[in-house]
């Protein structure tokens, strides 16, 4: 291939890296409001999707992931083809997920209707923006994710009260981590440009740290403590957008 389609081919790779992210939550979330909608229902009907459809579903996007990966291993020098291979592996990996996970619990289907477009909006931010920006908002995003997951999982008799607990405190220990790795330099020295403003990574490390540590001290705090990381995250949306203009 000549250079300059090398370099086109690189200038176009976040476009596209957005545009499918935006495609593939779309897809997603169109799934998941479909079987909350029929599997979520009378009793009767709770009782056939569980035992009859909901396996079966299961099963079918078992089937596409055997079929995408024996495809995508058949197809090594076609980027094309491989790309389809790749796509039906996460179709198929995506729909048994959602389907065993709503046989365990139905109300999974609530919390992943709320967290796949914030993954989706994630790749977009990652194809799109300054790597900054791209990891202050993951930071910030898994903030708000895990406060509101814990202001529903940490409730007295929860049956996800341990689980939780572990989850926050590994969450603590890794937002730790990244404070002492951007603190000396790490961080910046391997992910970021060498120009990069480390002081928004500072202040959303730390904000969603605190927000963490408030939820598990006090489950009525998390519900304050995400609106403040969904608020930072918007502010720093804008910074960033008029940045780059």
């Amino acid at each position: 291939m000549p250079k300059h389609q090398k370099r086109g081919a690189a200038r176009r790779a976040p476009e596209n890296l957005a545009i499918h992210a935006l495609l593939c939550g779309c897809a997603a979330e169109i799934f998941l409001f479909i079987v909350r909608r029929y599997a979520n229902g009378k009793i009767a009907q709770v009782v056939i999707w569980n035992e009859r459809y909901l396996p079966m579903l299961a099963g079918i996007g078992a089937a596409i992931l055997a079929v995408g990966a024996i495809w995508t291993g058949l197809q090594r020098g076609d980027h094309l083809k491989r790309m389809i291979g790749l796509y039906l592996c996460g179709i198929g990996a995506f729909v048994a997920a959602v389907s065993l996970l709503s046989i365990y619990d139905l109300t999974f289907l609530d919390r992943l209707i709320a967290i796949v477009p914030v993954a989706a909006f994630l790749v977009i931010v990652w194809g799109l923006y300054d790597r900054a920006c791209a990891v202050s908002l993951t930071a910030l995003a898994t903030g708000i994710v895990s406060t509101w997951l814990f202001s529903r999982t940490m409730q007295p008799f929860s049956p996800y009260l341990t689980l939780s607990r572990v989850l926050a405190v590994v969450l603590l220990a890794a937002l730790a981590a990244l404070l002492y790795l951007l603190w000396n330099g790490t961080l910046k020295k391997r992910f970021l440009s060498p120009g990069a403003n480390t002081l928004p990574l500072y202040v959303s490390f730390a904000l969603t740290f605190a927000g963490v540590l408030a939820s598990v001290v006090n489950v009525g705090a998390a519900g304050y403590a995400m609106w403040t990381l969904a608020l930072t995250a918007f502010g720093l949306l804008v910074y960033y957008t008029v940045k780059q203009i």
